[in-house]
């Protein structure tokens, strides 16, 4: 079909549609129905989509400038193998043993715009994960990797949707994490803002660590 026969059959049916449109106005009352179907259709929507904020909002902690989320100490087990203990929130220490160099811990961060904004919601922020690192990259690549997992999933899991949809309303930060290394008898708070995760070293043990590590 030719440019000129496709521009004169689409302007033929685009006037026939917009005409068959018009008629419709001669009898406005179905109009009224469908809008009034449709603003109630899109307050159900609006409810279930706060509702799910609200059941989200209970797996996350409160996020107000810069706190400690949790306290890490590590004792050395064999070569390359440690007991890490996580304090978080004044909740039950999480106790596990990590293969490798070096300590990481994975948070996720919630944030809220437009009228959650208003209402001055905090932003939200939850441990998703604990995990060892190999200091060498050959290691890192073939050998055993641990990996604890610190937050019962959620369904529906707000923060993925909006990685991959990008919901209204709702930024989901991702994964910032944080590591150091692991070092007998080390402590060390994990301080977290709006902007990600810091590892501050608490003891002289954390000090050495962090130094050597820096040579």
């Amino acid at each position: 079909m030719s440019h000129m026969l496709a521009t004169i059959v689409l302007a033929a049916a685009g006037a026939v549609l917009v005409i068959a449109g018009l008629l419709f106005f001669r009898h406005p009352g179905w109009l009224l129905t469908w809008l009034k179907g449709m603003a109630v259709f899109g307050v159900i929507l609006a409810g279930l989509y706060v509702l799910v904020i609200a059941v989200n909002l209970t797996s996350y902690h409160s996020l107000v400038g810069m706190q400690t989320v949790a306290t890490i100490s590590t004792q050395r087990q064999a070569d390359q193998i440690w007991q890490v203990t996580l304090n978080s929130d004044g909740g039950v220490p999480t106790v596990r043993t990590l293969q490798g160099d070096q300590w990481q811990v994975d948070v996720r961060i919630i944030r809220f715009s437009g009228p959650l904004r208003w209402l001055d919601i905090a932003s939200g922020y939850r441990l998703e994960r604990l995990s060892g690192r190999y200091t060498s990259l050959e290691q890192e690549r073939s050998s055993p990797r641990t990996a604890i997992t610190l937050s019962e999933a959620v369904w529906p899991d707000l923060w993925r949707w909006d990685r991959e949809v990008n919901l209204p309303f709702v930024e989901a930060v991702d994964g910032n994490a944080t590591f150091m290394p692991m070092r007998d008898g080390a402590v060390f708070d994990v301080k977290l803002s709006s902007s990600g995760l810091v590892s501050v070293p608490m003891n002289e043990q954390a000090r050495a660590a962090v130094q050597f590590w820096n040579q």
